[in-house]
């Protein structure tokens, strides 16, 4: 192996998490070694294969026979990779290590300058983006389950790099900064890009693979299922944890009977289950129980279960239900009682026939009726609400055995059915890392409830905990989102000016830097604190018009005198504008300086030698140049009313339309609704950003269309209340009906 070669380091890495001896560190020290191991002998590989096609194109050269020109250029690429081969590989593991730095961060802080990509650039953006998917469509399966697990690892605050650092995306973008102090074109810039595809990229294979597996020895996420049909990453979604207790008595048809408080409302349900009132009527649609008098129960001779005998058959039809697991059917409340009633059929010896008490079979019926509920609950995904449903059994049994649930609002068997779809919220497929979490919380419950509320008590004290730290993570990730967000609109809209003002119109090379980064930079910043419709914007948008008049080659003689006459105000006024950015002042000094004597020269060589008389070439500049003279009041005035149009649309949304809320969102005819939460208004543009559960962009919507699509309930918002007063309340209602 070449002795110049350059390593990646962990114990830098480590170094910060010396205090604490994770019980993972190991594990991270041994991957670091697996990764130096991989990655070097990919990367030294690849060196090595470009001395030897190097070597071969030097033997079997025809001087009679040249290569085209494509490949010439191909070789001289390849000679720069091997002459620079120790530097290069020196500082692609330099950058590598920044990458896989804890601390690392790309996301954009408020005081960092914005600037737009040249086209150089841009080909190198694409052409990263290209060998991203290109890997993805390999072995993407296996990125998706590494990311997983390097995020699991992240929650228990293990010291490893973030989940993202190894993804193809950024390997490549290591190369591509390895390949940046060199001076080489774009063209061979990309040749070696898809070099490096060739050599490395794509030959990751083995390196995913294999740290899933040291991960999956370490217990870390044994099982990682994703269903996406095109190896991709299974959309991950936010939650909200904000829960408000909730009722409403519009929706109840007897408003007389409805308590005004949920006090009230939990009175009214202890005395119902003590026995001490009872519904009239014969509606059918309520249980018998419901109907029936417990004192005529106890004054008649009929024999009746024991409290303890109910309890002890729900324990047993509890067992059986998760043995079946995902085979059981025994979801309706109906089916549970009557499979109750068979298993203490079956198991009392007693020949004399017994039932069951009815405040026993009242409490069955009425946490049964709250269950039904939950699942038409739209508010709750299907996949968390037949989460819920499981633990129908163990809550009927602590209805049975503690009056208590229906008085403390904080009982924690009421506290778990709230907490779950509250940290379900964004989740839609069992694939999902939070939906394994859910699970084990649920199968905890069945697996070790007998009577007392511990088992529930852990459950909130893991699903507060669950919640607080997704909740973190999501909030970090939706703040960089929205960083970004901002920034991509506010560069699009500068791209988009841009594009306007240069069309047709030649930008000199030496002046280019300064109106692709410099000025952009400052309209970019402008846009962002000010607006399209502000002055500065305007004054922003109105310099670069001049400054592109006057670069425009010179064609008659009142050019040459317009720019004599304003050349150096125009080099004063951007210098002004500039130097109250937080750009470098050296650089805005060398461009300014290439600006003014782009101008001197201009005035040079044209000042003398044009004619007085109009010429066709004079017409046709005079007319792709009537833009420049706009009137000032009526751009201000376009601007305007451009931000008034976005502010009627975001203005005409419901008042519980705004960030933080969660939706259904319409996704198109064809494609699945899904569940996002509302992250950011662009009010000048009048776009609304969705994220997932995890604050990353999903989708943008014009304000204007999210309203009709709301108006035709394609769209809806996703009420946020307690998931067991809102069932409770339910089942008032059909009690009131």
């Amino acid at each position: 192996m070449a002795t110049d070669t350059y390593t990646l380091k962990n114990t830098g890495v480590l170094s910060t998490h010396k205090t604490q001896d994770h019980q993972h560190s190991q594990l991270i020290e041994n991957i670091y070694s697996f990764l130096n191991e991989e990655l070097l002998e990919l990367f030294t590989a690849m060196l090595d294969s470009a001395d030897r096609t190097l070597a071969d194109y030097i033997n079997i050269t025809d001087p009679d026979n040249p290569p085209d020109e494509k490949k010439e250029l191909e070789i001289r690429a390849i000679r720069l990779l091997c002459d620079q081969r120790a530097n290069i590989n020196t500082n692609f593991f330099i950058a590598l290590n920044e990458l896989l730095s804890p601390a690392f961060t790309s996301a954009f802080e408020e005081d960092e300058e914005l600037r737009l990509v040249d086209t150089d650039e841009m080909e190198e953006m694409v052409a990263i983006t290209t060998m991203h998917a290109n890997a993805l469509n390999l072995f993407g399966i296996d990125v998706n389950h590494l990311v997983a697990r390097i995020e699991y690892l992240e929650i228990l605050s293990a010291p490893i790099f973030d989940s993202q650092a190894l993804c193809p995306n950024r390997i490549c973008e290591a190369f591509q900064i390895a390949v940046k102090p060199f001076d080489f074109s774009t063209k061979s810039k990309l040749i070696l890009f898809r070099y490096f595809d060739e050599h490395v990229n794509l030959k990751l294979a083995n390196l995913y693979q294999t740290i899933n597996a040291m991960l999956i020895a370490a217990d870390v996420l044994p099982e990682v299922i994703l269903s996406s049909k095109n190896d991709e990453p299974a959309e991950e979604k936010s939650f909200e944890s904000r829960t408000v207790s909730y009722y409403d008595p519009s929706e109840n048809k007897a408003s007389d009977f409805i308590p005004r408080s949920q006090s009230e409302m939990n009175n009214i349900v202890n005395l119902f289950m003590r026995g001490d009132i009872s519904v009239t009527g014969d509606e059918l649609e309520l249980p018998a129980s419901f109907y029936k008098d417990p004192k005529d129960q106890s004054s008649s001779d009929k024999n009746l279960y024991a409290r303890k005998d109910v309890i002890h058959s729900l324990n047993r039809l509890q067992n059986r239900l998760l043995e079946l697991g995902a085979q059981s059917e025994l979801i309706n409340h109906k089916e549970i009682k009557n499979s109750l009633m068979k298993e203490m059929g079956v198991v009392s010896d007693d020949p004399v026939a017994k039932e069951i008490a009815v405040l026993d079979e009242r409490s069955i019926d009425f946490v049964g009726m709250m269950f039904d509920a939950i699942t038409s609950d739209q508010s709750i995904s299907p996949v968390i609400s037949e989460l819920v449903m499981q633990l129908q059994i163990p809550v009927i049994k602590v209805a049975v055995s503690d009056e208590a649930l229906f008085i403390n609002e904080h009982h924690p068997a009421r506290d778990v059915l709230n907490l779950i779809p509250q940290a379900g919220k964004g989740v839609t497929e069992k694939q999902d890392r939070i939906y394994a979490d859910l699970e084990n919380i649920v199968n905890n419950i069945l697996n070790e409830y007998e009577i007392d509320t511990v088992c529930f008590e852990q459950a909130v004290e893991t699903l507060n905990k669950l919640i607080v730290t997704e909740e973190n993570l999501a909030k970090t990730q939706e703040r960089e989102q929205q960083r970004t967000i901002v920034r991509d609109h506010a560069r699009s809209v500068v791209i988009s000016e841009l594009r306007n003002l240069t069309a047709k119109r030649s930008i000199p090379q030496e002046v280019q830097p300064l109106v692709l980064k410099n000025w952009s930079t400052l309209m970019m910043n402008r846009y962002i604190k000010h607006g399209k419709g502000s002055y500065q914007w305007l004054e922003s948008i109105l310099l670069l018009k001049l400054m592109m008049k006057c670069l425009q080659p010179i064609q008659q003689k009142s050019q040459w005198e317009f720019l004599n006459s304003n050349h150096t105000a125009l080099v004063e006024a951007v210098n002004d504008e500039l130097y109250d950015t937080r750009q470098d002042k050296e650089e805005i000094n060398e461009k300014l300086s290439a600006l003014k004597n782009k101008f001197v020269q201009m005035l040079d060589e044209f000042g003398y030698r044009l004619e007085d008389a109009e010429t066709e070439q004079t017409a046709e500049y005079a007319e792709s140049n009537e833009v420049f003279d706009t009137d000032i009041e009526h751009e201000l005035e376009a601007a305007r009313q451009e931000a008034q149009i976005a502010l009627e649309k975001i203005s005409r949304l419901p008042e519980n339309v705004k960030p933080g809320v969660w939706f259904e969102v319409f996704n198109g005819e064809d494609r699945a609704i899904r569940r996002l939460k509302m992250s950011t208004i662009l009010t000048e543009a009048a776009k609304i950003i969705f994220v997932d559960r995890k604050g990353v962009k999903v989708l943008e919507k014009d304000a204007g269309d999210f309203l009709e699509e709301l108006g035709h309930n394609q769209s809806r918002v996703l009420a946020d209340h307690s998931t067991f007063d809102h069932a409770l309340g339910k089942v008032i209602s059909a009690m009131a009906a």
